[in-house]
């Protein structure tokens, strides 16, 4: 069954994308399912939107460290990643 949502990367996200797979592959892996199927669904402690001059942002926390922001395009089944990597 495809994915209900296409993630994109913004070319910023790009680079902290790869550095988050590389020290979190099943993290990784985890937060694109999730981005695929379910990227609005709130989740304790893992997803929050976020405030302030972020506002509009969805956060992703994959570990730890490591966090994915986005926002999602729903009329056309987009996933716009504008940061990933380490707490900013």
């Amino acid at each position: 069954m495809p994915p209900d949502y296409d993630v994109r990367l913004r070319k910023q996200a790009a680079k902290g994308w790869s550095v988050v797979c590389a020290r979190d592959p099943q993290g990784a892996t985890e937060a694109l399912r999730f981005l695929q199927t379910t990227p609005e669904r709130r989740v304790p402690g893992k997803v929050k939107k976020l405030k302030g001059k972020l506002q509009g942002l969805l956060q992703y926390d994959v570990n730890y460290s490591d966090r994915i922001q986005y926002w999602v395009d729903r009329e056309s089944q987009i996933v716009w990643v504008e940061y990933a990597g380490p707490h900013p």
